[in-house]
């Protein structure tokens, strides 16, 4: 606040709940929900595409709890809006592109090679999964604008899923409406043209 920022729009993960991926009766997953960190991987392979979930969520949970602590302090200026960010690719950001290693093809660090391949049943578990928490690049502006957008004093604090409207999705948008006034218009089992 000393340098005179007003917002600050902290991009979390959804990885800060991964943990729930497991848990497939909990939900819906809130706001408010306890972070579980790290989204674990059922097939090798998957896993070593992918890199080390639990760090990273890891470390924007901290993110978060940073800006938690400033909130407080600089309560005379700044503002905060937290994204927690749903599985958001670069590029066209497709859903034919997801898949139950969880990250895109051209970041994956590691190929997959004979007997890699998880069980298909595990494998679709993962992937419905990340399907379901896609965000698309519109709903993507759509929030981002949203946060920006946001009337809010100094000092307060705002924290959101940011999915796209995924059929069968576990991620409640219900808050996500309320705070930031904006729906999502977009779905990965309807993918837009």
């Amino acid at each position: 606040s000393e340098a005179g920022v007003r917002r600050v729009i902290f991009a979390s993960s959804n990885h800060v709940m991964g943990g729930y991926k497991d848990l497939p009766d909990f939900g819906p997953i809130t706001p408010v929900t306890p972070p579980r960190c790290g989204t674990m991987l059922r097939d090798a392979a998957d896993l070593a595409k992918s890199g080390d979930a639990v760090a990273y969520a890891a470390a924007k949970l901290a993110g978060e709890q940073l800006c938690r602590t400033l909130a407080c302090r600089a309560a005379r200026r700044t503002s905060f809006v937290l994204l927690r960010i749903g599985w958001c690719q670069p590029g066209d950001n497709h859903p034919s592109t997801l898949s139950s290693a969880g990250v895109p093809p051209q970041f994956q660090t590691v190929g997959g090679g004979p007997g890699a391949a998880a069980a298909a049943k595990e494998e679709d578990a993962d992937e419905a999964w990340f399907r379901n928490m896609w965000l698309s690049n519109g709903d993507f502006l759509r929030y981002l604008d949203a946060a920006i957008r946001l009337p809010l004093a100094a000092g307060e604090l705002r924290l959101v899923n940011a999915m796209s409207r995924n059929t069968g999705m576990r991620w409640s948008l219900d808050e996500t409406r309320r705070v930031l006034g904006v729906e999502a218009q977009d779905d990965a089992s309807r993918p837009p043209p």
